[in-house]
């Protein structure tokens, strides 16, 4: 993905069939765009987790994820 969106987020998860055994984590400006978006969306509302159809996503905090990149986290 280029520009990480809430509309291309929520497509991606479909389209790829996750369900809640995975978290995603995207890059901090990644994570930054796509929260920016979804607070738009949705009138300044954000839940904690930050979850999208179920699906957490979290803000890579150790560097190894590319901005623009989408990795995957197997849960608990």
């Amino acid at each position: 993905m280029e520009k990480i969106t809430y509309d291309g987020m929520r497509n991606f998860i479909i389209e790829n069939e996750l369900t809640d055994s995975v978290a995603i984590t995207l890059h901090p400006d990644s994570f930054d765009e796509l929260v920016m978006d979804y607070l738009d969306i949705n009138d300044c509302q954000i839940e904690r987790p930050f979850e999208i159809l179920g699906i957490e996503i979290m803000q890579d905090n150790t560097g190894n994820v590319p901005k623009s990149k989408i990795h995957f986290m197997e849960t608990a």
